[in-house]
């Protein structure tokens, strides 16, 4: 009678033997089979795919765009702006399967919110209008450094038919396949870049205004300019226009027989409007900036993101400084406007007002590399001209006195 087996132990020491040998014989098999392919012992016939009617998508080229934008208008920033530009047209013309669709651009424009940056709203319109199947950009910062507007941009072009794709030069990824966990990741940082440079921003222009060093805008400040130097200038022409509003309400007119007064006489409102408010007149009645002087920090940037400004009511500290620069309205004066509005007392329209004296208006450019320029009317006379520039060079000549005094 044959012995009775041990199946148990059988078994076990089957299978031990199978795990020992089998990583081994699974690399040798490998090897073995690779080396009869390039001895020729197996042969392969590969079977492509048949094209489909009408298909033409070797020929067809792709319709490309470029994304370019920086966050400020400086000058050092104008290079980095440009060198985007002709970076991109290179590289699109000089592809043979690539055809140029445009290169949209916001200059001087923050990545933080979509809503003022015209040209990525008119790549977004173009994309949806089936123009462009390939999107170009220099970094997720430059497409976008709030990331729930560069996510959202990219899912809407990822769903659309054909899908738009969207690549990112610097981090070397596309919107294409399975990166949106690393584009998530990219796009947290940039927002966060934006939060960080924005705190340290704010830090530097608070130090400033401490010290009274910080050159407040006069772009829609009527009365004065800044020169190519940046210093501020009295605008001979506007500042007539300053004291007429400033007269007329010590005279009892309200707010509103003003903004109509000069709406009536064709005056261009701070804006370049051509009907004034009876708000726009109250806003320069009560800016200290006509007597000489400055009030720093009036409102409060709330959000990075969205840029809301809230008035700054006991937020953060406010610097008053008095003689910052040439006054157009003496303080006395000044005083006085401010006391009759703390009165509260109702002001009539009482009798029309009389029309500005007829003057010279000379349109003089306040921001940008031309700042301090102005605009001549080549319609003027050679007489009315002499007579502008001698006024304008008589003022200048008393500003430049008075700064060396």
């Amino acid at each position: 009678m044959a012995k009775k087996l041990d199946a148990a132990q059988i078994e076990r020491e089957r299978h031990q033997g199978e795990k020992s040998s089998f990583r081994e014989e699974e690399k040798q098999r490998i090897r073995d089979t690779i080396a009869k392919n390039r001895a020729g012992e197996r042969k392969v016939t590969v079977i492509m795919p048949s094209p489909k009617e009408g298909d033409a998508a070797e020929n067809k080229k792709i319709r490309v765009a470029a994304y370019c934008r920086v966050s400020t208008a400086e000058d050092e920033q104008v290079g980095s702006f440009e060198m985007q530009v002709q970076h991109f047209t290179t590289i699109i013309q000089n592809n043979p399967q690539y055809e140029l669709v445009k290169i949209f651009k916001d200059e001087g424009v923050s990545g933080t919110s979509i809503g003022k940056r015209k040209g990525f709203q008119e790549m977004m319109d173009a994309a949806r209008a089936g123009k462009i199947d390939l999107i170009l950009t220099k970094s997720i910062s430059r497409f976008g450094r709030n990331v729930v507007d560069v996510l959202s941009s990219l899912r809407e072009l990822n769903k659309l038919s054909p899908p738009v794709t969207v690549s990112f030069e610097t981090e070397g990824i596309t919107s294409a396949g399975g990166n949106n966990l690393l584009l998530s990741i990219l796009a947290s940082v940039a927002q966060m870049e934006s939060e960080q440079r924005s705190l340290s921003v704010k830090a530097g222009i608070r130090y400033r205004m401490q010290e009274g060093l910080y050159k407040f805008t006069v772009k829609n400040t009527i009365g004065y300019y800044r020169d190519y130097a940046g210093r501020l200038k009295i605008e001979p022409a506007e500042a007539q226009l300053v004291e007429y509003i400033y007269d007329s309400y010590l005279e009892g007119a309200s707010f509103r027989t003003i903004a109509d007064s000069l709406t009536a006489q064709g005056i261009s409102s701070p804006k370049g409007l051509s009907r004034w408010k009876p708000g726009t007149i109250r806003g320069i009645l009560t800016n200290e900036k006509y007597c000489g002087n400055v009030l720093y920090q009036k409102t409060v940037c709330t959000d990075c993101l969205t840029h809301t400004s809230v008035k700054n009511k006991d937020i953060l500290p406010q610097y008053f400084w008095e003689n910052t620069h040439p006054a157009i309205i003496p303080p006395v004066k000044w005083a006085k406007v401010q006391e009759i509005m703390a009165s509260g007392k109702n002001r009539g329209r009482g009798k029309p007002l009389d029309a500005m004296k007829k003057k010279f208006a000379v349109a003089r450019i306040k921001s940008g590399p031309l700042r301090g320029y102005m605009l001549i009317d080549m319609n003027w006379s050679k007489e009315e001209r002499d007579i502008i520039i001698k006024i304008i060079e008589n003022v200048e000549l008393d500003q430049n006195q008075a700064e060396r005094n």
